[in-house]
């Protein structure tokens, strides 16, 4: 059996006081005023059931409904209505509970993507900073914040011309938004060090084809341009290098060719130069192949227990002929008690080959080199000085690129020198695990690098 809707219950409800009233007052007209308080009662008990009938089943519900919703607005979307029947009233309950239902779970599944979003954010290694239409920053990732020093809460609502000091990306944010069109660019910003960023900035169009604004990737490249920057100069370095002796060998050559090769004396001299010349390419080639191998990542140490006092003897030993030449005087200063070291035996020595070999060109005839060994701090020191004329201030810092080369006005004798003798002395110290400088003693130069103990050569020191 069908139940009467609310609007017809309500019409039917008006319709039957109305015609209560209309019998009272033509009953009141036939019988007189006779039985006028009954038919007031009557008419009171009509209206009071039909107000009942009115509140129970319809202001209640609206209310309970109406509080539903106003809680439903503070977001409190696991309320339900509870009313019985099937009018409109609670067809009506029930369509606001299917409602609230999916409007939780759309909350659910946005705060998910958001989550979502906000993790992929926060892990991504590039800023990332987003703008409204007006060129207002909205959003800055964790990256970009870690990198340009800034907070999302003080950024926010500013021009990224506040917040990044620079104009090329202002304007190409700008460009962005008035073009629709997406920008790919290199820009340097001068932070507190200068560094250079590929952007990909990007247009936010909606479906309905309204700009909302603009996002922009920024990758720092600065590692990336300077291992650029060190491979093109690597490449001219080696060009260089390889060019001035080929050259040299090739003009001697063409000379011996045109006759001189019939001049014994001439020839004998050429022939001694180009093989000097021809030495100089083999330790060029060789320094490089070094080089090439400590800068592998494969690379692995050949790591033995050494004692350090003995490969710096063998290799004061090498320099020796070539120390009494130069009236150079080499004195090793070691610690008896040294304990053994966990080391790549081969790499080590041509640490020290390098540094000595460094030393003795730089020592003017007459000097003094000293080399001392100790330990300290659970590491090996080992210090190689010389009485030359000591490094400039700017070079210090750069002293072991590749082919770095000092200031011309130094008569430091080269000596043939690759280039490469620093650089590899650098890579092999580090493979170990130590570091190594240079510093200015007032009397000359002096490198010093550091070996780091395992810890069971830790507990035999004594």
């Amino acid at each position: 059996m069908l139940k009467p809707s609310m609007k017809t219950c309500t019409v039917v409800s008006y319709f039957v006081l109305f015609l209560l009233f209309v019998i009272a007052v033509f009953f009141v007209a036939y019988t007189g005023y006779k039985y006028i308080g009954a038919v007031i009662v009557l008419i009171a008990v009509a209206t009071a059931i039909t107000a009942y009938l009115t509140f129970a089943r319809l202001i209640k519900p609206i209310e309970e409904m109406i509080s539903a919703a106003v809680k439903m607005a503070k977001g409190m979307l696991e309320i339900e209505i509870n009313i019985d029947g099937n009018d409109e009233i609670s067809k009506l309950a029930s369509s606001i509970n299917v409602l609230a239902k999916r409007l939780k779970q759309n909350m659910v599944s946005i705060n998910e993507e958001r989550n979502r979003a906000n993790a992929i954010l926060k892990s991504m290694g590039d800023a990332v900073i987003a703008l409204d239409r007006n060129g207002c920053i909205i959003m800055i990732n964790p990256a970009f914040e870690k990198i340009f020093g800034v907070s999302t809460k003080k950024a926010f609502g500013k021009r990224a011309i506040e917040v990044i000091r620079s104009y090329e990306l202002d304007s190409m944010l700008r460009a962005v938004i008035k073009n629709r069109q997406p920008v790919d660019k290199e820009i340097k910003i001068l932070l507190p060090s200068p560094k250079e960023f590929k952007i990909h900035a990007t247009p936010l169009v909606g479906d309905d084809g309204i700009m909302s604004g603009v996002v922009a990737l920024m990758r720092d490249i600065t590692e990336r341009k300077q291992l650029e920057n060190m491979r093109n100069e690597f490449v001219a370095n080696v060009s260089h290098e390889l060019r001035t002796p080929l050259t040299s060998i090739n003009g001697f050559l063409e000379t011996l060719l045109d006759g001189a090769v019939e001049d014994a004396e001439v020839a004998k001299r050429f022939l001694g130069i180009m093989k000097k010349e021809t030495d100089r390419l083999t330790r060029l080639v060789d320094d490089l192949l070094k080089f090439a191998k400590l800068a592998d990542k494969k690379f692995v140490l050949n790591k033995q227990k050494i004692d350090i006092n003995e490969i710096a003897n063998q290799a004061v030993q090498l320099f020796t002929p070539r120390a009494h030449e130069k009236n150079v005087k080499i004195n090793l200063n070691i610690h008896k008690s040294l304990p053994k070291i966990e080391a790549d035996k081969d790499l080590l020595m041509q640490v020290f080959i390098n540094l000595i070999d460094n030393a003795i060109k730089h020592t003017p005839v007459g000097g003094v080199i000293n080399i001392n060994i100790d330990f300290d701090n659970d590491v090996a020191k080992v210090s190689v000085s010389d009485t030359g004329p000591g490094i400039p201030i700017n070079s210090i810092k750069r002293i072991f690129e590749r082919f770095y080369r000092i200031d011309k006005s130094r008569n430091r004798d080269d000596g043939g020198g690759t280039g490469l003798g620093l650089a590899i002395a650098k890579h092999a110290v580090e493979l170990h695990g130590g570091k190594i400088w240079a510093e200015n003693t007032g009397k000359g130069a002096v490198f010093i690098f550091t070996l780091p103990y395992n810890n069971i050569e830790k507990k035999n020191k004594t």
